[in-house]
């Protein structure tokens, strides 16, 4: 089998990126033929494409959001995914212009999305690397505390800002209790509510913000437990990549969180409510969910109390997801699905 595989970038950072690489890799690894390209490839004079060998013949596969979606001559598929309750403006008109025979997501909430199109739309799951995230131990000198971690990038899309209130409605002031820590990582210039957080007059001391890019794997292995209940996501490889490390993860079963096994491997959070999303969050459209504040404390106060109890549930997520989710998996499936629908 053979392939073209069109992403507008493979850098690691990138979730579209870090997405190819991985799905890429695994079909290398049941001998697919795969010849990665970037977009603009297609706006190639046609002695250029002869010359880097890109062969329309083959099926390609576009993994990216629509909007970076370009028409390519022959046999065309897209994968993709959106993380609100709508299309975006523009996505629907965009796909059909581009000729895609077929759409494949990772979660039956985006395929309920992007059926809108009138295209055939096919679930796919992602999956995740046990190789790349093996199961390890907290680190980093925070063994007396009781460390909770919870993710800021991209503002305020994962949920930080309810880990942060239901931190103090769960643990109170750090009179009341003093043994529990929460981190929060933002990129350098990601968030600007964190920027002044950790510039305040009177800082709490169980408090720790890390702006700043590093290995997910090392700040996986600061904490004793995973607070991301996101508001909405496309697939949510950070939630998985942390526990397939062994970490207890608390989440929201909403949007690509819901792909109906989240409680195989995750503590799920009931009782969010859906809010329209902000204008200013490009590229979704329609509702999330806020995760409820009272019900997260809950989680995370038993969490506290309950250590070992949890950490075992973050070793059973663990061995599911390399059980079940795998990219591995992932890659078996796709390769089934061309086998019907392009020989």
């Amino acid at each position: 089998m053979q392939l073209n595989w069109l992403s507008y970038q493979y850098r690691e950072w990138d979730g579209y990126g870090r997405y190819s690489n991985r799905l890429i890799r695994a079909l290398i690894d049941f001998d697919i033929d795969v010849h990665c390209l970037l977009t603009e490839a297609a706006n190639m004079p046609a002695w250029m494409q002869a010359q880097l060998g890109i062969d329309w013949g083959r099926l390609t596969i576009s993994c990216l959001p629509p909007f970076y979606l370009n028409r390519v001559p022959g046999r065309h598929w897209l994968l993709t995914m959106t993380e609100g309750s709508q299309l975006p403006k523009g996505w629907r008109e965009t796909i059909l212009k581009s000729g895609v025979e077929r759409i494949i997501v990772p979660c039956e909430h985006n395929a309920s999305v992007f059926r809108e199109t009138g295209l055939p739309v096919h679930v796919i799951p992602g999956g995740t690397d046990p190789d790349e995230f093996p199961v390890t131990r907290k680190q980093w000198g925070f063994d007396e505390y009781y460390t909770f971690l919870s993710l800021a990038d991209r503002g305020a899309r994962k949920g930080w800002v309810e880990v942060w209130q239901a931190f103090y409605q769960a643990f109170g002031g750090p009179e009341e209790t003093s043994d529990v820590r929460l981190i929060i990582k933002s990129r350098p210039d990601g968030n600007d509510m964190l920027a002044l957080i950790r510039k305040a007059e009177r800082p709490d001391p169980r408090i720790v913000i890390i702006m700043d890019d590093m290995d997910m794997r090392e700040f996986y292995a600061m904490g004793d437990c995973f607070a991301i209940p996101s508001r909405c996501e496309g697939w949510g490889m950070p939630h998985r990549e942390a526990c397939c490390q062994g970490l207890p993860v608390i989440v929201q079963a909403h949007a690509g969180l819901d792909d109906g096994h989240t409680r195989e491997w995750a503590f799920v959070v009931e009782g969010g409510r859906l809010e329209p999303i902000p204008s200013h969050f490009d590229h979704i459209a329609g509702e999330w969910m806020k995760a409820d504040v009272g019900a997260l404390a809950d989680m995370m106060r038993l969490c506290y109390e309950r250590p070992q109890v949890a950490a075992n549930w973050g070793a059973a997520g663990a061995q599911w997801l390399r059980e079940n989710q795998t990219w591995r998996h992932s890659a078996k499936a796709l390769i089934e699905l061309i086998e019907v629908y392009h020989g």
